[in-house]
């Protein structure tokens, strides 16, 4: 399981356009398709229409781009803050695979190239198995499914290195400081499908999140956040509205449920329709360690006399410094409901055009990015700000509409070994999916950078014989432009900014049927 939770990449919001290269193919478009291992993750109930057993292993290369730049404040204006990132998902992105159980294993079929044992002569067991069989059956297979899988289910890495804002340092003496973001949730996913008729079935599974959470960069909090006597000393001490810090919130991590169901409808060869409800996550806090360093806006609060805080309570010591170290505790952090549904259309038995639209709440889950910090090494921080320090930032993230668009096309095909079966075959894919931004620009992070909306994609599958098939797809979120509007209500140091993202995925993934 841990080799097979790679870190994901953002693209519909915080989530993933497509998970495993066919969706992806197809601009993300998978509710109503029934072709792969993936049932488990996008719509449990077609793995009732995949026809014996089926593993399918996706591999991922991402490639960010992106850049931070902020315009003239306090009388400087920063340099250009850039990241670009080549990395891999070690080793796997998804796993998938869908069994039905009275169907055999023909694992070492597999094995014979060429014939793939399908020039040998059926024994009479199995000629009478076959006999007994309904169409529905000979076609599909039994009715009840069973499937596992570990895909993830939300997720971003982005660095921006060397980044400066009016929030560390001095005017004309700016320090740079990284800001990171590594966010993972990978679900484990049991999941149970069955086919109460020839074009209708129903499937659900159950997501068993583990999710971890890495954060380095400014935060910003009220002055409110310090002790009412330090606070209110503002004939002595430069009260800003909000107090900057650097902030680095390490191995933080949780477990949590959620769920999702599916229902699909093939009333005819030439139609299919998805429909899929996703639960919101149920979580426990994210437990982990947060290093603050909140020197230089003591520096400003003190205009560089930290000796002053003593003023107000003799119990500071300055050589102490302004450094501590907390245990952390991440609250309410969840992932969304979903409403999904999803046409294909197949005018002929090589072409198919796939719709998907996906409703996202956001908006029920993402308002507010709540900490607790307690137990700091630090005395000083402790008479400053108290033992125990709620951190709230606001995110205020918009419900999301999503639209993906699909084409597939069975473009070559080799002789036939059998009746039916091909010695190979070349699907090709191409999609489009545009997901409206749920983030607002004044609360949009640097290092948070899940605001794209447009995307393109394209790919193919090379089936060899009846049981292996290898694919790719690539897809490109273009690049997005946002800039910040008035002042930012989570740190003012980021007003009158502007954010450019572009992504490129490229999917790779291997399918075995057995």
């Amino acid at each position: 399981l841990a080799l097979s939770g790679g870190t994901a990449h953002a693209t519909n919001g915080p989530k993933l356009t497509a998970v495993g290269p066919r969706a992806a193919g197809r601009g993300g478009v998978d509710y109503a398709y029934s072709d792969d291992g993936i049932g488990p993750y996008n719509n449990p109930a077609g793995m009732a229409f995949v026809y014996g057993n089926r593993v399918d292993n996706n591999w991922a290369v991402i490639h960010t781009d992106t850049t931070w730049t902020l315009n003239d404040l306090d009388g400087f204006t920063s340099e250009l803050n850039n990241t670009k990132q080549l990395f891999i998902p070690v080793p796997a992105l998804s796993f998938g695979a869908t069994f039905d159980p009275t169907h055999s294993w023909e694992v070492w079929n597999v094995f014979k190239l060429g014939t793939w044992g399908l020039d040998e002569e059926p024994s009479a067991e199995e000629l009478e198995a076959l006999a007994g069989m309904s169409d529905e059956e000979l076609r599909y297979g039994s009715r009840l499914r069973l499937g596992f899988g570990v895909f993830p289910v939300s997720g971003g890495k982005v660095k921006l290195d060397n980044m400066l804002t009016a929030g560390f340092g001095t005017p004309g003496n700016r320090r740079p400081v990284d800001w990171e973001a590594n966010v993972q949730a990978v679900g484990i996913t049991p999941s149970i499908a069955f086919r109460f008729a020839p074009w209708i079935s129903a499937g659900i599974s159950l997501q068993i999140i583990h999710s971890s959470f890495e954060l380095d960069g400014g935060i910003a909090q009220p002055s409110s956040v310090l002790r009412d006597d330090f606070e209110l000393a503002n004939t002595i001490l430069s009260i800003n509205p909000q107090v900057i810090t650097e902030a680095d919130l390490d191995d933080a991590f949780t477990w949590g449920l959620s769920w999702r169901a599916g229902i699909m409808l093939q009333p005819a060869d030439f139609l299919s329709i998805g429909l899929i409800y996703q639960d919101r996550s149920y979580s426990a806090d994210y437990l982990g360690r947060a290093l603050v360093d909140s020197t230089d806006e003591i520096n400003r609060l003190t205009n560089g006399n930290p000796s002053l805080l003593q003023l107000v309570d003799p119990a500071v010591d300055p050589s102490r410094g302004f450094t501590s170290e907390y245990d952390l505790r991440i609250q309410d952090y969840e992932f969304p409901r979903q409403f999904g549904l999803g046409f294909v259309l197949r005018p002929h038995r090589r072409v198919s055009f796939g719709f998907d639209y996906t409703f996202i709440a956001w908006k029920e889950v993402s308002r507010t990015f709540k900490v607790r910090l307690s137990n700091g090494s630090n005395p000083n921080m402790e008479i400053i700000v108290g033992s125990s320090i709620p951190v709230r930032v606001p995110l205020r993230f918009k419900n999301q509409h999503v639209f993906a668009f699909g084409l597939s096309v069975l473009a070559l095909e080799g002789d036939e070994i059998v009746e039916g079966v091909p010695a190979w075959s070349l699907m090709l894919r191409a999609g489009y999916n545009w997901a409206e931004n749920p983030i607002p620009n004044n609360t949009t992070l640097p290092q948070v950078p899940a605001i794209t909306e447009h995307h393109a994609s394209g790919g193919f599958s090379l089936t060899v014989g009846p049981y292996l098939e290898f694919s790719f797809a690539v897809e490109h979120a273009f690049r997005l432009k946002e800039l910040e509007v008035g002042n930012h209500i989570g740190d003012y140091t980021l007003a009158n900014a502007s954010q450019d993202v572009k992504l490129w995925f490229f999917h790779f993934g291997m399918g075995v049927n057995f």
